[in-house]
């Protein structure tokens, strides 16, 4: 699951360094880990290690692409947490892929929101790429959600 995650780090790193200047990459490492923190149902102890995991690539994306280190950390942590505590604080026939997709858009959306405030670039130029971020992000969430969909009929 570690190796996963760092390769889908290493994914969204190598997306950003191409597309620099024409969009910021969607946040595919905070999706998949809250794909895993929903679908991981049973053990509590690996919901926390990923909540951990979340602040920890946070913080190393912060090292490398933003201006203020650790906040990037804080939200990927507190968006990992918080969809794991209303995730299951749901019912569980009421678990199901559109409650994913609509925690994922959240997630994706708030991400994209927090970093566009923070930003320091001109407002016309931040803007465009937010929201050919937010559009880019589309087929990962389809694909997080197609992916989701499948692993829980199999579980059924």
């Amino acid at each position: 699951m570690l190796f996963l995650l760092t390769l889908l780090w290493l994914l969204q790193d190598f997306i950003q360094v191409f597309v620099m200047g024409i969009f910021l990459v969607p946040d595919i490492f905070l999706l998949s880990l809250i794909l895993l923190v929903v679908l991981r149902q049973e053990h509590k102890d690996r919901q926390i290690i990923l909540i951990w995991i979340a602040f920890f690539g946070g913080l190393f994306w912060d090292f490398r692409w933003t201006n203020l280190p650790g906040l990037t950390a804080a939200f990927n942590g507190g968006a990992v947490a918080a969809v794991a505590y209303f995730w299951y604080k749901a019912p569980v026939q009421g678990r199901t892929t559109i409650l994913f997709a609509f925690y994922a858009v959240m997630a994706q959306a708030l991400s994209g929101v927090l970093h566009y405030v923070f930003w320091n670039v001109e407002s016309q130029v931040a803007i465009r790429q937010f929201l050919v971020q937010q559009l880019m992000s589309v087929p990962v969430l389809v694909i997080l959600c197609l992916i989701f969909w499948r692993s829980s009929n199999s579980h059924v």
